[in-house]
């Protein structure tokens, strides 16, 4: 309306064919605080020229349509896609009826749309040595890939836990997914099932968008893409200022068209008083686009690392490559002060050679120094440091990023299909719902 107020639908009917229909509007809840029963709802008729469907308020109020209430039954079924732990390009489905009961406490989430990244493949590649297959279990063989995303409670056996919230978090690959709340506050929750107890907690949270400062409905999609992977470039960024750059004057960053290659760089360039080299290793067919985001102050091909400056360095390297990680160590040889391992887009260089000049790569794990920093700058200090940095990043990654939606099997299959095999634009982010 004129005035700016935000509503949700209350009721949809035909009002006479040709696609025109009626909807009744009520004030949102979420958006005006101070809204009350008593209001009266609104009538407005939409001419409608594509088939849609709306099932929920988009401010996470809590509100959802009746039928998406009713989900819960005998006859709705969960689909999962699975991954072949042992061939991550072979993928299959799997179907099975949702419980029709919820023990005490659990919870029956709607996976409503997720990123899919070449972080998620990282997941993967690690999912026996970081236990990421173990969050989400699966048949003999096969893997549930985590991926970040938005879920709506369909219906909740926890008193504090309303059907029609609206969660941020990691799901799997899935429409559904069943969890046993806990450590429920206003911000949000966790999954306190019990095969999820050993793991890291950071990835068992679960947080309220109603209560989210950084949630817009308007940048959900950039939030999945980005907010996982810019929050390890953060943690980098951090863990690299705490110990000085290992005194170095130049970072190196392998896969610098991965997105958290370019949210370190981006962060690391923002630092100029400590005057640093930022330097991005990337391939051939993206160095266009990498040099094209500003992030690096030099852009260099892998064949190119004997140009590299012959200088104290630090490589953090996305890639998991290992003959290019090993080209750089016996290249900067004693220059090179401290080698860390965090990504592998390039999975399938895994096994290159283990021999190279130089230090040790270090393997560097985002959850375990999110713990440290949540005990040295106590409740939502940490939260508050990303947040300050959050928007302006999000204000500049969306000159080059482009977001593209899928539904269903046959999208999440292409662009599996895609995101494994590297074939994937370092420009592009898939937002997908399973269906």
């Amino acid at each position: 309306g004129a005035s700016g107020s935000a509503f949700h639908l209350r009721s949809c009917r035909s009002i006479g064919g040709r696609g025109l229909i009626r909807v009744t509007l009520g004030v949102c809840a979420a958006e005006d605080r101070q809204a009350t029963a008593a209001q009266t709802p609104r009538p407005v008729d939409i001419m409608l020229t594509t088939s849609i469907q709306i099932f929920r308020c988009d401010h996470g109020c809590g509100w959802q349509h009746p039928k998406r209430r009713a989900e819960l039954s005998e006859t709705a079924i969960v689909t999962d896609f699975l991954v072949s732990r042992s061939n991550l390009a072979e993928t299959s489905w799997a179907s099975a009826p949702l419980p029709t009961t919820l023990a005490q406490d659990q919870v029956l989430l709607r996976v409503d749309r997720f990123a899919l990244t070449a972080n998620n493949v990282t997941y993967a590649v690690a999912g026996d040595s970081m236990n990421y297959w173990d969050f989400f279990p699966a048949p003999t063989g096969f893997g549930r890939v985590p991926v970040w995303g938005f879920a709506d409670v369909v219906a909740s056996n926890h008193p504090e836990v309303s059907a029609g919230e609206r969660l941020y978090g990691y799901f799997p690959m899935s429409s559904h997914l069943v969890i046993t709340a806990g450590k429920v506050n206003p911000r949000g929750l966790r999954d306190v099932s019990a095969h999820r107890e050993r793991l890291a907690v950071v990835y068992n949270q679960y947080t309220r968008v109603r209560n989210d400062p950084a949630w817009r409905t308007e940048t959900e999609a950039t939030q999945m893409v980005y907010r996982p992977l810019f929050t390890t470039s953060f943690l980098l960024d951090d863990f690299l200022a705490s110990n000085a750059f290992f005194n170095a004057r130049q970072i190196i960053l392998t896969s610098a068209s991965s997105k958290t290659s370019l949210g370190l760089a981006w962060l690391l360039k923002a630092r100029r008083d400590d005057g640093l080299t930022v330097i991005g290793l990337t391939g051939a067919g993206n160095h266009a686009f990498v040099s094209s985001t500003g992030c690096y102050d030099q852009v260099f091909t892998y064949d190119q690392v004997t140009s590299l400056s012959r200088t104290p360095s630090v490589i953090v390297d996305m890639a998991g490559n290992r003959n290019t990680l090993a080209a750089v160590h016996d290249w900067l040889d004693a220059d090179l002060k401290y080698s860390c391992q965090v990504g592998a887009t390039h999975w399938q260089a895994l096994r290159g050679t283990t021999t190279m000049a130089g230090p040790r790569p270090t393997p560097f794990f985002a959850p375990g120094h999110i713990e440290q920093r949540r005990s040295q700058w106590g409740a939502g200090g940490m939260e508050a440091a990303l947040g300050q940095v959050w928007q302006p990043f999000v204000d500049a990654a969306v000159r080059w990023i482009d977001i593209q939606y899928g539904v269903g099997r046959q999208a999440v299959d292409a662009a599996w299909a895609e995101v494994v095999s590297g074939r994937n634009s370092p420009s592009v982010g898939h937002i997908l719902s399973v269906g």
